[in-house]
């Protein structure tokens, strides 16, 4: 107790529950702001079911500090518990959770509510692979980190795939709680019926079950008895209608069986809200492109998301120059659609196509040199723009990715400009004279 006392400085109280308090503070050691999560004193000083329960969910979370990294889990920092107390210091995000965005009135536009949706599902896929199943998605659990931005926290229910004293089996909330759950079966599709409660939330201002008693709440949701989306907004793509449907389905057989499926049925729903044609991808949409791309497979999903989040996405018309000879190199590129030709002293010296990394070279140069060569749109083009600068920051996973696909690209192209002067040295030999 007294040596996160010493580190920590509280500043004021963002937020009571029943286990313990939320409150922003300042990281002494790291020198940064934290929402600091402290347990009050008397869970530790009964042994009544519910204060055992909560106090195992406090070890869970303790526990699984630092096993889950990933740009749409909260990040915890530090972790501590004793006979007495526990705490946890995590990553302080001021916009506050999801729950204001399921009130009538409040709602937000579709495309954001599913890329909102498609990162928690993309997390909650991370941390099923890690064999962790949350079991307590909702919207008070889910940090809102800006438009269409998420993380997931609290993962004091987590369960994962392995025999444990600690397992917390009593403690979720029963609205979203998934009917295999009331009997204790445990699979990551009650994430996903979880997840789905929440999507009908955002989208409709209510809940999918309403009852007067807990006992009544449970028969409904035994009975899957809901309106339909459809019934609540009738101006929602009807592919939106089926997701949930599936997301929500009271038998296994029928609910999405696995994360992946998920999220290839909210990328199909993308175009379907799609606003201004002028304007790039959804993020979703954007990761499902790059994460099929070859250039990309040696990056983990976290390092991937991390990668798209650096980006400035930009369309832009034939004609529209992307890089010019002589100007100074800040930045990479990578051509998503259309083709670009690369001229140098106004001859062309190539052509790109999509699914093109250029610009990449100067990164790995103490002082980039200036650029050697412009590269002008042929077709409408869509590209993604990454600065040397943001990329130096980055995690030291995504960093050493990244030099392995540069370093490859390097090799591979100094193979191929080795064969061309091959070809035309063997031409020259053999030409007469």
């Amino acid at each position: 107790m007294q040596s996160f006392q010493q580190r920590y400085e509280i500043l004021r109280e963002l937020g009571r529950g029943a286990s313990g308090s939320v409150y922003l503070a300042q990281d002494l050691f790291a020198d940064q702001q934290v929402a600091l999560k402290i347990a009050h004193p008397q869970i530790f000083a009964g042994d009544d079911p519910e204060q055992k329960a909560i106090r195992k969910a406090w070890l869970n979370e303790v526990r699984l500090a630092g096993r889950l990294r990933h740009p749409y889990i909260v990040e915890v920092f530090d972790a501590g518990m004793g006979d007495a107390t526990a705490y946890l210091a995590m990553e302080y995000l001021p916009g506050g959770t999801l729950e204001p965005y399921t009130r009538p009135g409040q709602l937000k536009p579709v495309r954001e509510v599913l890329e909102i949706a498609y990162k928690c599902a993309s997390a909650l896929d991370y941390a099923c692979r890690a064999g962790i199943v949350h079991r307590d998605i909702k919207p008070a659990n889910l940090q809102y980190a800006g438009p269409g931005e998420v993380k997931i926290g609290d993962f004091g229910a987590a369960y994962w795939g392995r025999s444990d004293s600690t397992q917390v089996m009593d403690i979720g909330s029963l609205s979203y709680m998934a009917p295999e759950l009331f009997r204790h079966w445990v699979t990551p599709q009650a994430d996903i019926y979880a997840l789905g409660v929440v999507l009908f939330q955002l989208l409709t201002g209510q809940l999918p079950f309403v009852a007067d008693s807990p006992a009544a709440l449970m028969y409904k949701i035994l009975n899957g008895e809901r309106p339909r989306l459809s019934d609540l907004r009738p101006d929602l793509p009807s592919g939106l209608d089926a997701l949930v449907e599936e997301m929500l389905a009271v038998s296994l057989e029928r609910r999405f069986a696995a994360w992946p499926l998920v999220l290839a049925a909210l990328t199909a729903l993308m175009p379907d809200t799609a606003g201004n044609a002028g304007e790039p991808p959804a993020a979703a949409e954007l990761f499902e492109r790059l994460r099929r791309l070859p250039l990309l497979q040696e990056l983990a999903d976290p390092q991937l998301w991390e990668l798209l989040r650096f980006a400035h996405w930009r369309r832009a018309p034939a004609g529209t120059v992307l890089i010019q000879e002589g100007a100074a190199a800040r930045s990479c590129y990578l051509l998503l659609e259309g083709e670009t030709r690369v001229t140098q002293r106004g001859r062309l010296i190539n052509l790109l196509t999509a699914g093109t990394l250029f610009g990449e070279l100067a990164f790995a140069e103490a002082v980039p040199s200036p650029r050697a060569a412009t590269v002008t749109a042929m077709t409408p083009v869509l590209y993604g723009k990454w600065a040397y600068s943001r990329l130096n920051r980055a995690s030291p996973e995504l960093r050493s990715g990244m030099l392995k696909i540069f370093f490859r690209l390097a090799a591979e192209r100094l193979k191929q400009a080795d064969e061309q002067y091959q070809l035309l040295y063997r031409r020259l030999q053999a030409a007469p004279g």
